[in-house]
């Protein structure tokens, strides 16, 4: 059975970019635990916006990584999607995928402002509804 964990941000994080800092922790464990992870992302912008934090997010932080193939960790955009990835991340989007590729476990985050968490409970829902083993982390700042 899949799993789904959400990791929610905390208010300490105050700006976009440092919200994104953290995603970049999580993505980083999740390449160390899976060895691999596709991440999601809804357009171009958001896409870039990562591939360049990931190179600077920690320092002595490494984290192998492409906009679409090539690495462990993959940046895919505007519904690019994989077929399937053993972990996908979801950075940004507001509803899940349609088809979600299969997956062995699925990240998301829970955004700070509220009516992006509207979009985040809907997504766990869908989820839970999907058969997924659901787990929520807090993200420390």
């Amino acid at each position: 059975m899949p799993v789904a964990s959400f990791y929610t941000l905390p208010p300490t994080l105050l700006t976009a970019h440092e919200q994104r800092r953290g995603m970049c922790r999580v993505i980083a464990k999740v390449w160390q635990v899976m060895g691999e992870a596709d991440i999601l992302c809804p357009d171009t912008e958001a896409g870039q916006t990562l591939d360049d934090l990931l190179w600077t997010f920690q320092a002595g932080a490494f984290v192998p990584h492409a906009r679409g193939a090539g690495e462990p960790v993959r940046i895919h955009e505007n519904g690019a999607w994989p077929l399937q990835g053993k972990a996908l991340v979801l950075c940004g989007l507001d509803k899940l995928p349609a088809p979600l590729p299969p997956c062995e476990r699925l990240i998301d985050f829970i955004p700070v402002a509220e009516q992006l968490r509207g979009f985040a409970r809907e997504r766990y829902r869908q989820l839970k509804n999907a058969g997924f083993t659901m787990q929520v982390h807090p993200l420390e700042a």
